[in-house]
């Protein structure tokens, strides 16, 4: 029997939010789909008696590729073009553009969905230096936006931010700029790079045009496509010999030194970017990045551990983990099985335990392809669908965490895990000031548990494995072991 002591006198990270994408996907699908399937998806994703319960969504500002770059298939893949608002410099706003990403905002909303986050991956095309939403492979400018649009950008943003606010669907955070290190070379999806210093601007544009309009939202920066890019070099030249030289990011496969290209830098963004002060006082305080390249076994605490150092020198942030799905070899073929959910599992425990996360938000929110990147799938390509929706026990491995720790739970100390045998545990106490635990069995072997520490009293004990998926299992006292099985989650809530 192993022990686990939890502590809650020992506290640490309070929660905003777990969330997920409505980016490329919803669009189409809500041209295609059943109101009762749509109406499906947002209970899977957002209901907290039948659903995952998550606390935010997210939702992507397209930059007009639908349009833009079509031609020569400047962006090959269909469903990762997108609309924009303002498919013109000229034109009228079309407030019906992203009806199925409007839907599920509309949903999120109704089901109580705490947070609201609009981001962005490329300007509107008509901003660009070359007019599309990805650079051309032969470009060695350090961003596609073109010189002086700063202004225009920031005007944009925050003519969308206003009007969802003025139809009651207000966003709570906008997020100018997506992975600004990758080269965004590939005719692969919307993208804009940019450097440390052509962020700058950006952001200062952007925050003085907020404190001009009535819109409540804050700036949420830099989702760096991989954490390391956000670590202060010392403590990341392990991490590049091991990462980068490897030839595992694509934005420095052809660098002599990491994290510099077009002439330029784009790596130790919390002490380049976030530390500036001017920045600081128009950002929220909040270091946003993305665990790609560092959800694997082995990498996972490493990174982490970092990122807390480099924090601890550029004290004033909280960590927010704003997307991951799998990626590398085990990416591709859809996945509804606990394998992937216990996958993802293990980065979620990761970045709460050891990054002190504070959210924690996965990509897609739904797919129609064969790829593990979304938490429920529809059956839909460039021309068909066939009705029903299959959620995965990655969905059902977040709403272990997002149903019970609604935003201002936080977390507490929780020892006695080991991660080499397949035990992950972590303690918390909800936001009504319930104990709650969850534990994660990864292993092959059942685990007997000894809880010490929690409260005497009933606790209702939820699961998921290969046979249910987040079901009650009534309730149980603490005083004896409790049976955690093999390949499985289990989340205990104070009753």
């Amino acid at each position: 029997m192993r022990t686990l002591t939890y502590d809650k006198r020992i506290r640490y990270q309070r929660m905003d939010n777990f969330g997920a994408s409505a980016c490329w996907w919803l669009d189409p699908a809500y041209e295609r789909a059943t109101p009762e399937d749509m109406a499906q998806v947002a209970a899977y994703l957002f209901d907290r008696e039948k659903g995952a319960g998550l606390s935010c969504i997210r939702f992507n500002l397209g930059g007009g590729s639908t349009v833009y770059d079509k031609p020569g298939n400047f962006i090959a893949n269909w469903m990762m073009r997108s609309g924009c608002f303002k498919m013109t410099e000229d034109g009228d706003y079309n407030w019906d553009e992203h009806a199925g990403q409007q839907y599920l905002l509309r949903e999120a909303k109704r089901m109580g969905v705490e947070r609201a986050i609009a981001f962005v991956n490329s300007p509107p095309a008509w901003m660009t230096r070359n007019g599309h939403c990805r650079s051309d492979g032969d470009d060695t400018s350090t961003t596609n936006l073109a010189p002086g649009r700063e202004a225009d950008f920031a005007k944009f943003l925050v003519d969308v931010l206003a009007h969802f606010q003025e139809i009651g669907l207000p966003f709570d955070y906008i997020s100018p700029i997506n992975e600004p290190a990758v080269t965004w070379n590939d005719p692969k999806q919307e993208g804009c790079r940019y450097s440390n210093e052509d962020m700058v601007p950006v952001i200062l544009a952007l925050a003085k045009a907020l404190q001009d309009s009535p819109v409540t939202a804050k700036i949420l920066v830099a989702e760096c496509n991989t954490l390391v890019h956000m670590i202060d070099e010392d403590l990341a030249a392990p991490l590049y010999e091991e990462y980068w030289r490897k030839g595992r990011m694509v934005n420095d496969r052809d660098t002599d030194k990491p994290g510099y290209q077009y002439g330029a830098k784009y790596n130790e963004v919390i002490r380049d970017l976030l530390s500036r002060q001017e920045i600081r006082q128009a950002i929220a305080p909040i270091a946003a990045g993305h665990s790609y390249g560092t959800d694997t076994p082995g990498r996972i605490k490493k990174t982490r551990d970092a990122l807390m150092a480099t924090m601890g020198r550029h004290p004033g942030l909280e960590y927010w983990m704003t997307e991951l799905c799998v990626l590398g070899p085990y990416g591709p073929k859809r996945d509804l099985t606990m394998a992937a959910g216990e996958y993802v599992a293990k980065a979620i425990h990761g970045d709460l335990v050891y990054g002190n996360a504070s959210a924690w938000q996965w990509w897609l929110a739904l797919s129609g392809g064969d790829y593990k990147d979304a938490l429920v799938y529809l059956d839909m390509d460039e021309e068909n669908y066939t009705p029903g929706v299959h959620p995965t026990k990655i969905l059902w491995a977040m709403g272990h965490y997002a149903r019970f720790l609604r935003p201002g739970a936080q977390r507490v100390e929780m020892t006695g895990g080991d991660v080499e045998e397949g035990l992950l545990a972590s303690g918390w106490l909800s936001a009504e000031g319930k104990p709650v635990a969850v534990l994660l069995n990864t292993s092959d072997e059942d685990q007997t548990v000894k809880l010490e520490g929690m409260p005497a009293g009933a606790y209702t004990l939820w699961r998921t494995d290969d046979t249910v998926s987040l079901a009650s299992q009534g309730t149980v006292t603490l005083e004896e072991g409790l049976v955690i099985p093999a390949h499985s989650f289990t989340t205990l809530v104070g009753c």
